[in-house]
């Protein structure tokens, strides 16, 4: 795909892929996603997305706080990438793996992730009334 991804843009064209071709999701999982979401994106973002590396520039979100959330489980993304992110970020930065969960924890509805992330939010990015 990004061999033909490439040739094409060399030439101009674009070149449209399926969604579940740039980040394979289990077809169980897939009824997460909302009915209206994007189905197939341009080549450029797939390009961008092979290139991006989070780990060289996670560290330059300090001192802004950051939030990472991960399954322990994940079956999309592995749980080491959250893991490697938080080794390479600066403080203040809070990892937290939950298990029993999948890769789309904030839809499930899970009591222990709404609560952690209203209490990390309402701590690290108060509303000034």
């Amino acid at each position: 795909m990004m061999a033909e991804g490439c040739r094409r843009l060399a030439k101009g064209e674009t070149m449209m892929v399926p969604r579940y071709d740039i980040v394979p999701i289990q077809p169980g999982l897939r009824n997460q996603l909302s009915p209206d979401s994007i189905t197939e994106f341009p080549y450029e973002v797939v390009e961008s997305m092979f290139n991006f590396r989070a780990n060289e520039v996670v560290g330059l979100i300090a001192p802004r706080p950051l939030l990472l959330l991960h399954p322990s489980n994940d079956t999309v993304k592995p749980t080491e990438q959250s893991v490697d992110l938080f080794a390479n970020a600066r403080q203040p930065t809070d990892l937290h793996l939950f298990a029993n969960t999948d890769h789309f924890i904030l839809r499930e509805g899970n009591p222990l992730v709404i609560e952690l992330v209203s209490g990390w939010m309402k701590k690290n990015l108060p509303l000034h009334t």
